[in-house]
């Protein structure tokens, strides 16, 4: 009897653990970063993110972290985004996510800046994604370039207003 008993549970589950299949990891494309502000606290930026959740079911995003590097050979920074956020089930997200770079050698910064030409960024890093048991880290790369325009306006929205 118990032999029977085995048989019909193995035959009532075994096809819902067979169905079960593994979480599919998002794909995260980075579609352009902006230059907002400098200011004493460091470099302001906005990351526009394109997620892609390929599950039937949401996800939870709880953190990014990475570095950045100028002109590929000088780190800027490291930047940490705490913002959680929800992907949606089988949907793109884009997502616009603000953020500061703690700069890490001014004089390098202000010598780039003061170039007069355009700078190629680079930044990579993780997303971590899942819950409070079970997350993953997923690396990304993002780059492109800050135009001499984008740097003179960060410079001057960085100024103090005189009334």
């Amino acid at each position: 009897m118990k032999l029977l008993g085995i048989f019909v549970v193995a035959f009532l589950v075994g096809p819902l653990a067979l169905g079960c299949n593994r979480p599919k990891p998002p794909t995260i494309k980075p579609e352009k970063g902006e230059l907002a502000s400098i200011g004493p606290d460091g470099v302001h930026l906005m990351l526009h993110l394109l997620v892609e959740n390929p599950n039937g079911f949401d996800l939870s995003a709880r953190s990014a972290t990475g570095r950045v590097l100028l002109e590929r050979k000088y780190e800027v920074g490291t930047f940490a985004l705490v913002q959680p956020f929800r992907l949606p089930a089988g949907q793109a997200a884009r997502l616009s996510v603000p953020t500061t770079l703690v700069l890490r050698d001014v004089p390098v910064i202000l010598g780039l800046a003061a170039s007069n030409r355009d700078l190629t960024y680079d930044a990579d890093g993780t997303v971590n994604v899942g819950g409070d048991s079970i997350n993953v880290n997923l690396p990304f790369h993002l780059s492109g370039e800050i135009t001499h325009e984008q740097l003179l306006r960060a410079t001057m929205n960085s100024l103090p207003r005189f009334p």
